[in-house]
């Protein structure tokens, strides 16, 4: 980076993600306290996944998690939980489960922070998980599941597509979400749910607590982990060293092929998975930042035909996803197409260094201009942590964005965003097929 487009950095005198980080008996604990806040935000981390789903019973973790809200000694049903988080949750009390992890979150007043504790350690790690309430949640997550799969039309082409975009990430072929699939979620029984429930332990939890953070909250997180269980650490995640250009490189399948509604719009996507070690996520920011805006005003105010166009280049746990994706009129996409490549053409040759530098210090900008809340900082450093790293100050990012300039963002397009090496895909109306290639 020249001197010329170096950026002087304010120094900041008060960083919302300078955490503290203590361990007790196995779990990491990270703690900000925030001097505006008046209740306690938490985030109970456990490292247990849709990856930990076994081959034929995949959504098993999502299962569980519905399952850890259906009763417990404390609170035996889901009236109760209700009344539960209404009391001493302020109404808060939720879950979410991704492919590495299942997160619990809630916020309670300190006073409150005893029943709240108690109440949230009975829900995670004492779940009574009865036949009945088995039953019950496997008709709410199918129901869910068929909004999410559609059809069984849609669940073939995407298993398909992952077959030939995920070959080298296992867990992401197996399945598109951690929901699973309609058919291993009818598999799933009490005894898988227990199984996953195992790794439910210490060794496995981390914990971060945001807002009003003091001593006697500290004093009774340790209580509540003191009573639970310990048991086996799961293996760290297999991050692959290399990943295959996919098997085919161009499908064009119209809406009834795939099992979708049919639309007026033909949607073009553009993907390439990448290995995580390529490329620091700045640049990655940095490029996808550029091209949103570059690509939006060629696309839509230059042509006015655009209805969408989205940009996405970001570091997973496992593996670096880049995607670019249109949404215009059938008889635009391959113009559009022509012009997406053209715009990243230019873009190595030097023609928009400009525009990169511009969206640089527009984000740097934007990020000394935040007004952080309470929840939205301890809801960044739960998904960092389930990225696998630490808490970024937020010091250290702006010196991240600063040094991400445009010949890291040229390099990393010209060696690992090539037209020959993507997965292109093209979604039109019936009466198109065959008129487009």
């Amino acid at each position: 980076m020249s001197k010329k487009n170096k950026i002087n950095l304010p120094k900041l005198h008060f960083d919302p993600y300078d955490f503290k980080k203590q361990t007790y008996k196995g779990v990491n604990i990270y703690t900000k306290p925030l001097p505006w806040a008046n209740c306690t935000f938490l985030k109970w981390i456990i490292n247990n996944g849709a990856q930990d789903d076994k081959a034929g019973k995949e959504g098993t973790a999502h299962f569980l998690e519905h399952m850890t809200f259906d009763g417990n000694p404390l609170y035996p049903d889901k009236k109760s939980i209700d009344l539960f988080s209404k009391e001493y949750l302020l109404d808060s009390l939720n879950a979410h489960t991704r492919f590495t992890d299942t997160c619990f979150v809630c916020k309670f007043l300190p006073q409150k922070a005893h029943p709240a504790l108690d109440g949230i350690y009975n829900l995670i790690f004492k779940p009574l998980i009865k036949p009945e309430d088995i039953e019950h949640e496997r008709k709410v997550i199918t129901q869910e599941g068929w909004g999410f799969l559609l059809n069984e039309k849609h669940i073939a082409y995407m298993k398909k597509w992952n077959e030939n975009v995920y070959q080298d990430i296992p867990e992401r072929v197996r399945m598109s979400s951690p929901l699973g699939w309609i058919d291993t979620v009818a598999n799933i029984t009490k005894k898988d749910i227990l199984s996953a429930h195992k790794n439910y332990v210490r060794e496995n939890s981390s914990i971060v607590l945001a807002g009003v953070v003091n001593d006697s909250i500290i004093k009774e997180i340790k209580k509540i982990i003191d009573k639970v269980p310990g048991g086996k650490k799961r293996k760290p995640l297999k991050i692959p060293s290399k990943i295959n250009l996919p098997k085919e490189r161009r499908w064009v399948k119209s809406y009834t092929e795939i099992g979708r509604t049919e639309t007026k719009q033909a949607v073009l996507e553009i993907d390439r998975l990448l290995e995580r070690k390529r490329t620091d996520r700045y640049t990655l920011g940095l490029i996808e930042s550029t091209l949103r805006e570059i690509l939006f005003r060629r696309l839509r105010h230059d042509n006015s035909w655009c209805y969408g166009v989205g940009v996405s280049f970001n570091q997973n746990p496992k593996f670096i996803s880049q995607n670019i994706w249109v949404k215009v009129a059938p008889e635009n996409v391959k113009e559009a197409e022509e012009i997406i490549w053209d715009t990243i053409d230019r873009f190595i040759k030097g023609e928009y260094k400009e525009d990169t530098e511009r969206e640089r210090v527009v984000e740097i900008d934007k990020i000394l201009a935040s007004e952080y809340l309470s929840g939205s900082i301890a809801e960044s450093a739960e998904r960092q942590i389930a990225s696998g790293r630490e808490i970024e100050k937020l010091n250290d990012y702006l010196n991240g964005i600063s040094k991400a300039d445009y010949n890291k963002a040229v390099k990393h397009l010209s060696l690992h965003f090539k037209k020959e090496d993507a997965f292109t895909e093209l979604t039109i109306p019936e009466e198109f097929k065959g008129k487009i290639k």
